[in-house]
């Protein structure tokens, strides 16, 4: 089968010759992912918008892209502004705490299926295009229909995704299958460009990011985690939270209201007084965890400390010459001590 790139978050994803970078999972023998990933979440009065930022570079056949939804869209697929990403970033950056390592390594160097009854099927929810994308909103009786319908129309997919898909279709939710629209890139033909950052909204009464969708395919192989950092909006009274509490995969490091001058920056996604919220997850790409809980906390400043590790080889820069000299000193300043022990006690 074709490779298939399955995404359930926001971010880039660029598929070349000898690299990807999804904020999902890439199939296929010459693609990898970077596990770092942004996403923009924006919740407010049980309404989800859901913002993500694709890059793509290689042929255009090769090119699937899943996204996982609670339910129909409110508002369909839309192009909006990098700048909101840029934004988001500058106004959560957390301080830094410069630590010094010294080089202990050495010097010189650095350290190291079953059958389908008659009533299973996938319907067609709606359709569109957005920048060069070609959109489709599903819903699937089974992980089955659902492949069937990807296999007729063209969707490239691999069935080691089968198990994430199945997850989905079990808790009734919908799928996005997007694709390079044929008229951007026909015959198949070669594109790189940047394909959005493309915004959708979705009802839902908590704020989702499908993550386990993260988990398909055996691209992720090799990943220590994945690293995502998820940018929430919301109104002034609530800040975005981890359903589960804060621990060393999941990081609560900005919350702070956002201002007026900057909500031109953020492309009709924040209102002056919103709570910008900035939380880090991270996972193993083999996790078969359900998706990441979230849910609303009392708001409150906050700006977390982020260690820069500094190495200082300096030790490194005394001279052979230099190291002898002191090797000869020691035994020397020793005897001298004797001497000076013995000429007392003689006295």
């Amino acid at each position: 089968m074709k490779p298939l790139l399955a995404f359930a978050a926001s971010a880039a994803v660029l598929l070349a010759a000898t690299a990807a970078f999804a904020c999902g999972a890439a199939f296929g023998p010459s693609v990898t992912i970077d596990p770092r990933q942004d996403l923009i979440l924006v919740w407010k009065d049980n309404v989800e918008t859901y913002v993500f930022q694709p890059i793509f570079c290689g042929t255009s056949t090769d090119f699937g892209l899943i996204l996982p939804v609670p339910a129909t869209l409110s508002q369909q697929p839309s192009l909006t502004d990098q700048q909101a990403f840029t934004t988001a970033a500058a106004l959560s950056e957390p301080t830094k705490n410069r630590v010094y390592q010294h080089n202990t390594i050495s010097c010189g160097g650095g350290a190291a299926g079953g059958s389908k009854s008659a009533t299973e099927d996938t319907t067609v929810v709606a359709s569109g295009q957005v920048g060069i994308l070609d959109w489709v909103q599903l819903k699937a009786d089974t992980e089955s229909s659902f492949t069937d319908w990807l296999t007729a129309n063209g969707y490239p997919y691999s069935t080691t995704s089968a198990g994430v898909f199945s997850y989905y279709v079990e808790k009734g939710w919908y799928f996005l299958a997007f694709r390079v629209s044929q008229e951007a890139a026909p015959d198949g033909g070669r594109i790189c460009r940047a394909l959005g950052p493309v915004a959708l909204s979705f009802p839902t009464p908590v704020p989702v990011v499908p993550s386990r969708m993260a988990s398909a395919g055996n691209s992720s192989a090799g990943y220590g985690s994945f690293s995502w950092r998820i940018f929430g909006i919301t109104h002034g009274d609530v800040e975005l939270a981890f359903s589960d509490g804060t621990s060393s995969d999941r990081v609560l490091m900005y919350s702070g209201a956002i201002n007026a001058g900057d909500v031109p920056s953020f492309s009709g996604l924040a209102e002056a007084g919103d709570r910008l919220t900035r939380l880090t997850l991270s996972f193993s790409p083999a996790s078969s965890d359900p998706d990441v809980g979230l849910t609303f906390a009392a708001p409150h400043d906050y700006r977390g400390t982020e260690d820069v590790y500094v190495y200082d080889d300096s030790i490194c820069s005394v001279s052979r010459s230099g190291r002898s000299t002191h090797s000869f000193m020691l035994p020397l300043f020793g005897l001298a001590l004797l001497g000076l022990v013995c000429w007392r006690r003689w006295r």
